[in-house]
């Protein structure tokens, strides 16, 4: 199964850290892969979220030969949801146009991780939302919970969207965020565990708070494994 939809309970969870993280471990054991971004807003140039992927996976910049529009195939301006932000400039996502970019990407590559705008219901079009998408292309998932205190709902109705959708549930990665600083110990401790209770879905592991990806690569690593043995089997 070659691609992994990178998810959120919500935004600014880490999404894109998980994904940047992930594609320098998938690399640095032999896997060809490449992320993609369908939909990228608050964007004036490069699509910012997949600069990040590369700085964290160890590489300088996009991949060689590979046109800006199959990495990204949408770029907007408005930092807003990818239904309103296209419709500020006149335009409309379409799904043929995702699903042909991932499909060449796809052909090339062992993996594309595909981080998703926002949650895994996002609407990307009046009348499209990514979850679906995500299962018409044959997707799996993987979400990434923000530790938070309230996180525990957000991250169960997720796994109770993807499994709606018979979309493979690969596992969740908690992460920790600047903003968690004030919270309890003992609730951050107790979110994963009583996700995996509750759900019964794989909590693949938890990461710390990473300013600028310090220390990125080595506390990923576990989460990595435990990725990896699952993503092989599917």
């Amino acid at each position: 199964m070659k691609g992994v939809f990178v998810t959120g309970t919500d935004t600014g969870v880490g999404k894109t850290t998980v994904c940047g993280l992930l594609a320098g471990f998938l690399g640095g054991r032999g896997v060809r892969v490449v992320s993609q971004k369908w939909v990228q807003t608050g964007c004036e140039g490069e699509p910012g979220d997949l600069s990040v992927h590369w700085k964290l996976s160890g590489n300088p910049g996009p991949p060689a030969n590979e046109p800006r529009d199959d990495l990204c195939p949408y770029r907007f301006r408005l930092p807003a949801s990818p239904h309103l932000a296209a419709a500020r400039e006149g335009r409309r996502v379409e799904a043929s146009v995702i699903e042909a970019a991932y499909r060449r990407l796809s052909a090339k590559y062992d993996a594309v991780l595909v981080e998703g705008a926002g949650g895994f219901l996002v609407p990307l079009a009046e009348g499209l939302l990514a979850g679906d998408l995500v299962a018409h292309l044959g997707l799996s998932a993987l979400v990434v919970v923000g530790n938070r205190l309230g996180c525990v709902n957000h991250a169960l109705l997720t796994v109770e969207a993807v499994r709606r959708r018979s979309v493979p549930l690969l596992g969740l990665v908690f992460n920790r965020t600047e903003r968690d600083a004030g919270a309890e110990p003992e609730v951050l401790s107790d979110n994963p565990r009583a996700v995996a209770k509750a759900s019964g879905a794989p909590v693949l592991g938890e990461l710390p708070y990473l300013p600028e990806g310090d220390r990125g690569a080595e506390a990923f690593a576990p989460i990595g494994e435990a990725f990896l043995s699952r993503w092989r089997t599917r």
